[in-house]
């Protein structure tokens, strides 16, 4: 072969392999239009509804329940992130998280269906609280999602993604939804 198609054929290898490492490292992304419809009309079939949702909480050594009104959407994980917030917020009006505005950043759901991670913007336990009282913040959340018949399993506690640390319980295993009261304290 003479060195011309010697060097038209190395250029393009280089090219193709230029091109073939970009997409291996989502450099550049290739969108198919079909994909992006049945996106948009899978959402388009997730119409949010108001929903009468109880939110659950231990205060004054008993069971307290609060109904508000929600929009919800077929979407688990964005119907537990607005179900978790609004608790989150129904306790910061209560004065029982004291000076602490904890938001929650994200939820999912596992591809099964059966874990929901919950990642929150800033640890929602108090440092200086009795395992007592982490133990019914805890128990007040999975009585809130489990009463409002969110179908998962177990939940996974996060902090900015990450697991949540405490010196009083263990975050490193997910917490089952039914809870950890089995009937007491009503």
């Amino acid at each position: 072969m003479s060195n011309i198609k010697i060097y038209i054929i190395s250029i393009i290898a280089f090219f193709f392999g230029v091109l073939f490492f970009a997409i291996y490292n989502k450099w550049v992304i290739f969108s198919f239009p079909s994909y992006v419809s049945k996106v948009a009309s899978q959402a388009a079939c997730m119409k949010p509804e108001k929903k009468e949702i109880n939110l659950f909480y231990w205060y004054n050594k008993k069971w307290n329940k609060e109904k508000v009104s929600l929009l919800l959407s077929e979407d688990k994980s964005k119907s537990i992130k607005y179900i978790v917030n609004s608790w989150l917020n129904l306790l910061e009006e209560e004065a029982i998280m004291k000076d602490r505005v904890v938001t929650l950043q994200t939820a999912l759901v596992s591809s099964s269906g059966a874990c929901a991670y919950l990642s929150f913007d800033r640890n929602p336990l108090d440092k200086e609280s009795s395992t007592y009282n982490k133990l019914m913040w805890l128990e007040g959340l999975l009585k809130t999602l489990r009463e409002n018949n969110i179908d998962i399993q177990n939940i996974y506690f996060l902090v900015h993604h990450e697991i949540m640390q405490d010196y009083h319980l263990d975050f490193s295993n997910p917490w089952p939804i039914y809870g950890f009261l089995d009937g007491a304290f009503g």
